[in-house]
């Protein structure tokens, strides 16, 4: 499990809580916090199950073909906190559920095709994973996310295309050997590189303008954690232009964290520093065998062992002909 991809979900969920309504009640935002966490950790499990047959290929290091999940533990994780999800947000904020189903649609198409279609692949990955959250959490406080919300919906939104594009660039042998033609492999690192800058211009844009648009003051706290986001994603966009190394990668999830950490802020200054150190802590205490290619990989690439794992059952049904043979 992500425990970086989780910490971030549920970080925006109880943020779209916190700016949707001034001073919302506590329990309010710990109940939109649990269900980004669960409706993530539905979403990590669902696509570890649906991508499995290319993982086992192209990527062994993952869970599945690495032995470290098995594939009914995966399907039945990810159907119960789906289902766990859905109970928690008909009980408390139902209205949030459409959120969520746009969010289940993308994500969807995401992996129908939308994955080959480049730019658009991105942004709906971003939409998926950061806007839906956002104002799905927006809904536990507020009837319907303000319309003010939308500047910070869309900020978080680009800064999620940003992180599929970066990944996209990592992924770029893998993505190009199995068939799948992300920006990168459509357009080559280079320009993808040149709208990783665009992207982060626009979500940092959009960013500042958000005390503005929802009508808040901007705590000099504001404008700190706003700029250390700043320089990160250019610490990134400059990383990834230079090398494929997964360090940028880890740069990034730092990044992520600053982001919503800072418009927390607009809300409550000290709430927004003491959740951005704790949510860094865990961004960089947790392991990530999904970055570095597992216990064996390195910060300059991931291990591809000689002969995947031999599957059975399930797990061997979902290999498509052809697909028999190694990853490396």
């Amino acid at each position: 499990m992500r425990l970086y991809d989780l910490v971030v979900v549920g970080f925006v969920g109880g943020l779209g809580t916190t700016l949707a309504t001034p001073a919302p009640h506590v329990r309010v935002v710990v109940l939109a916090v649990l269900s980004g966490l669960t409706g993530c950790a539905a979403a990590l499990y669902g696509a570890d199950y649906l991508t499995r047959a290319d993982d086992l290929v192209d990527k062994p290091h993952r869970p599945i073909p690495s032995g470290r999940l098995s594939v009914r533990t995966a399907k039945r994780a990810s159907l119960v906190l789906a289902g766990g999800t859905l109970v928690l947000d008909l009980l408390v904020a139902w209205r949030s559920l459409v959120f969520v189903v746009l969010a289940a649609f993308a994500y969807a198409a995401y992996g129908a095709g939308l994955k080959s279609r480049g730019l658009w692949g991105d942004a709906a990955s971003g939409f998926a994973g950061w806007t839906c959250p956002l104002l799905a959490g927006a809904c536990f406080s507020a009837v319907w996310p303000p319309p003010a919300l939308v500047v910070a919906a869309l900020a978080l939104g680009l800064q999620g295309a940003f992180s599929n594009v970066l990944l996209a660039i990592m992924d770029v042998e893998e993505d190009r050997r199995a068939g799948s033609r992300t920006l990168p492999v459509r357009r080559g690192v280079q320009v993808s590189v040149g709208v990783l800058a665009v992207l982060a211009v626009a979500a940092y844009g959009l960013a500042a303008l958000t005390p503005r648009a929802l009508g808040r003051p901007a705590p000099t706290v504001f404008a700190v954690l706003l700029l250390g986001a700043v320089t990160v994603a250019g610490a990134v966009v400059a990383g990834a232009a230079r090398t494929r190394a997964w360090r940028v990668v880890a740069w990034h999830l730092c990044e992520r964290v600053l982001l919503p950490a800072a418009l927390w802020t607009l809300a409550d200054p000290a709430v927004g520093v003491l959740l951005a150190v704790l949510a860094l802590l865990v961004v960089g205490l947790a392991p990530r065998p999904m970055l570095h290619g597992g216990p064996a990989g390195g910060a300059g690439g991931r291990a591809l062992t000689e002969h995947p794992p031999r599957l059975s059952g399930s797990d061997a049904s979902a290999v498509r002909p052809g697909q028999e043979r190694s990853g490396g």
